[in-house]
């Protein structure tokens, strides 16, 4: 199953000489693909529930989510489909809402500008990749009732960010929700689902894989000190104190520096 569905989607090459450059969509098409075997409502809806949402007043669209009722759901999942405007990474289409998604690991957008509609009443176009893809499912759901929600995912550290520049800017599709999801909060909700979710034991080899595959790639949360002390009081508080930052002064160093020599600073 590994980079299957990238390769079938000619995101790898068929002798695979071009992986390294495409370990977004190798990791795409592992994780969504693999999640396609286990039933929606057991690991692939929890995990959507999780997505943040930026615009409070539209934080019913995980009540949409939430309202979905489906097991088999191979047929609501698109990989990589093809819009004049750009690619999203999965698409999903329901009864009631279509969800875009765009996957990040490394890399930054493909794609940005200066366009910031903050201050005006004009509203152009932008050429930022959250912004095209939000012109993307704009189209999607014209002339029907269906919610569209575009979540990023990304890393806990450039998630939030990009995703809350992009709002800032207003540079969304009014009509579109803009939500993301970093994979520290994805690796959160995997350990749920295995701990709280009757999976049998094939849809559970599936998730903790998922689950050592996030952690050795380094997407685990910090979850806290290791202390040789116990019975921490709550209501103590403690200062943690760092070593002073050390300036070296190169300028009076008046020794030839050689390669793979040894030089102690005290």
């Amino acid at each position: 199953m590994i980079a299957l569905i990238a390769e079938i989607k000619g995101k790898i090459s068929s002798t695979g000489s071009n992986l390294s450059e495409r370990l977004e969509d190798k990791l795409t098409g592992d994780f969504f693909g693999a999640l396609r075997y286990i039933p929606f409502n057991k690991a692939t809806k929890n995990i959507l529930l999780n997505t943040n949402i930026l615009r409070e007043d539209f934080s019913y669209v995980l009540e949409v989510i939430n309202a979905l009722d489906i097991d088999y759901w191979d047929s609501n999942i698109r990989f990589w489909p093809y819009d004049s405007l750009g690619e999203l990474d999965v698409l999903l289409e329901f009864e009631d809402i279509i969800i875009g998604i765009e996957v990040k690991l490394y890399s930054g957008l493909s794609s940005n500008d200066d366009v910031d509609n903050s201050d005006c009443d004009c509203v152009m176009e932008s050429n930022h990749q959250l912004s095209r893809e939000s012109r993307i499912l704009k189209k999607k759901i014209a002339g029907t009732n269906k919610s569209a929600l575009l979540i990023f995912i990304a890393p806990e550290y450039t998630c939030y960010p990009i995703c809350k520049e992009a709002y800032e800017r207003n540079i969304i599709e009014d009509n579109v929700i803009l939500g993301y999801l970093s994979w520290e909060e994805i690796l959160v909700a995997l350990e749920k689902i295995v701990n709280t979710e009757k999976l049998n034991k094939y849809e559970e080899l599936i998730i903790k894989d998922f689950i050592v595959l996030l952690k050795r790639k380094g997407l685990e949360r910090f979850k806290s000190f290791d202390f040789e002390c116990q019975n921490i009081n709550r209501e103590l508080w403690f200062q943690f104190n760092t070593k002073k930052n050390i300036d070296i002064d190169f300028i009076s160093f008046n020794q030839d520096i050689t390669m793979e020599g040894y030089y102690e600073f005290r």
